[in-house]
């Protein structure tokens, strides 16, 4: 029976998804002819583990693979019978079915003596090995020492801390890490071109966002959509597959709450019991994207390695709320949301997470960790209705930048972007600030502390407040980093043209157009200690040697300030 995760499996290493890391070191070791004999594939199933360990199998008993290269031929006589699975010096071993040293015996150290028969390599490939028990464990560590110079064992491992110490210090160990959302949906519209099947980009990402960056269910999904027979298929019809809610209608939610909107969330919640979703795992999808964006907001490094990956339009909505929330915020919501995930309640499914959603939005002015009515009362980015206005909640005060550089007006762009006043850049700002973040996590910070005033043949001007941020933006790499990225949001080609104004505020309601400061500033207050608070008047300085000190003391804490981007909170 034929099924898309067989049938579109990666054969050589360009195909493999994700997993560069893992793939450079095997490519050089390959291309330079120095292989390790035992290595160890650990991380979450459904990967990519055991189709590396083939692609690994067949590179290195390719027979017209030249000296200096890691790719397979793919139709040497070698690669086709590992692709189809009848190599004998190919063996696979599933770990889970023959846990015990008799198998380990008969399976693997018999097999491993025997040179041979039509490969260069004797490539022994154990699934799942962490289910070896201690004694199989103890007979295999003395063959993966010191095995015989053509053979070579592949780990693979989904529970890495069951693995012996003893067996992983003889390995060359490599982690593996989940897929990204965008890779998978690359991937299954491959598939989907292939089988001819015309599917939106919705449906799509979905299929991805529902497999958790395992890409083989995303592809096991895929094939149920595809039963449904259509040669078209949208979302509508996708969701007699996919359960009706999605992260989509999770960020929804999300921006009724950010804006105390507690009739239209209650709204949400019951059509979505209406429609047979359950509650409960509505919730946990909630609480898992609140921890996204407060790993978010502690570092976007963070949020991207451990949190939930939602696709490039989601992350554009989230980009905007986020902008809107403070640290506090968020961990409120994720504790209210916690506690209503927790209660038991039979008798009306959904009450727990209405009253949630009502001290949210109603009785949060009243707790002890509300933050400012400034942030309570700031309107929410809308990813269908954003305007500068909304975006705002007062205006931007008028600035006048002044001329423009000589070395910047002289430039003349072919097929320059078109002309946009500061309200139209704002509203394209969020989608500019998640796509620069893939090339650079600290350059994203950066640009959410400037403001952007208009864009003019072809031409976009930013002003800085540091003049640090400002040379960082201004080095050539970075350069020409943020002007392609800027060409790809407005539509054509953009010149940066940087201004330094100290004067410049950037507000926090200037975060829900993707700058400003997404975080508030901490700093630590030195103790003072008893012996200090005691010294006698007589060794204090004079007043005008304190006033002197105290000078010296400004100046030095201002030069900081302009040199780091700070700010001194009282």
């Amino acid at each position: 029976m034929s099924t898309l995760y067989r049938d579109y499996r990666p054969q050589n290493f360009s195909e493999v998804l994700g997993q560069k890391h893992i793939k450079i070191t095997l490519q050089n070791e390959i291309g330079a002819g120095k292989l390790a004999q035992a290595f160890l594939f650990c991380g979450p199933r459904a990967v990519g583990k055991t189709t590396l360990a083939r692609v690994l199998a067949k590179s290195v008993n390719c027979l017209e693979r030249k000296d200096g290269e890691y790719e397979p031929c793919g139709h040497c006589a070698n690669c086709l019978s590992i692709a189809s699975g009848n190599n004998l010096d190919i063996i696979e071993i599933d770990a889970a079915s023959n846990t015990g040293v008799d198998n380990v015996r008969e399976n693997i150290i018999s097999f491993s003596r025997l040179a041979p028969s039509v490969t260069k390599y004797k490539v022994f490939i154990i699934d799942e090995v962490h289910m070896l028990s201690p004694s199989a464990f103890n007979a295999l560590l003395k063959t993966i020492e010191e095995p015989p110079s053509y053979v070579i064992f592949i780990l693979c491992t989904t529970e890495i801390h069951k693995v012996p110490l003893t067996i992983i210090s003889r390995c060359e160990r490599f982690d593996f890490r989940r897929i990204s959302i965008s890779e998978i949906v690359k991937k299954l519209r491959y598939i989907s071109d292939k089988e001819k099947i015309e599917i939106d980009d919705e449906v799509l990402e979905a299929a991805a966002r529902k497999s958790g960056g395992h890409l083989r269910d995303a592809e096991s999904l895929l094939g149920q959509i595809f039963s449904l027979g259509d040669k078209r298929i949208t979302l509508e019809q996708a969701e007699l597959v996919i359960p009706h809610y999605n992260s989509s209608e999770g960020v929804d939610l999300l921006e009724h709450l950010a804006r105390k909107d507690a009739a239209k969330a209650i709204s949400l919640i019951n059509s979505l019991i209406d429609s047979g979703t359950n509650i409960r795992n509505f919730n946990s999808d909630l609480i898992s994207l609140l921890r996204k964006m407060i790993l978010s907001k502690v570092n976007p490094e963070l949020s991207d390695s451990f949190g939930l990956n939602l696709g490039d339009s989601l992350e554009i909505r989230v980009n905007g709320i986020l902008g809107l929330l403070t640290l506090d915020n968020l961990i409120f919501y994720a504790r209210r949301l916690l506690e209503a995930y927790n209660e038991k309640n039979q008798l009306i499914l959904q009450l727990p997470l209405e009253l949630a959603v009502i001290e949210i939005c109603l009785g949060e002015k009243n707790s002890s960790r509300l933050v400012s009515e400034e942030i309570v009362s700031a309107p929410v980015y809308d990813s269908k209705k954003t305007t500068a206005s909304n975006l705002n909640s007062t205006p931007a005060p008028k600035l006048n930048p002044g001329p423009l550089k000589t070395e910047t007006a002289k430039i003349k762009l072919s097929n320059p972007a078109a002309d946009l006043n500061q309200s139209d850049i704002l509203e394209k700002w969020p989608e500019f600030l998640v796509k620069i973040k893939k090339h650079n996590h600290s350059l994203s910070f950066v640009l959410q502390n400037c403001e952007p005033q208009s864009l003019h043949n072809g031409i976009l001007c930013l002003l800085f407040k540091y003049k640090f941020h400002q040379d960082r933006v201004n080095d050539n790499s970075i350069k020409s980093i943020v002007e392609s990225t800027l060409a790809e949001v407005f539509g054509g080609a953009v010149a940066l043209d940087s201004r330094l104004d100290e004067n410049l505020e950037i507000k926090k309601s200037q975060s829900a157009s993707g700058f400003g400061v997404m975080t508030d500033s901490i700093v630590p207050t030195a103790p003072v200690s008893s012996e200090t608070s005691n010294i006698s008047s007589s060794s204090a300085p004079s007043s005008a040697g304190a006033a002197d000190i105290k000078k010296d003391s400004g100046a030095m804490m201002d030069n900081l300030l302009k040199a780091f981007g700070g700010e001194v909170i009282n």
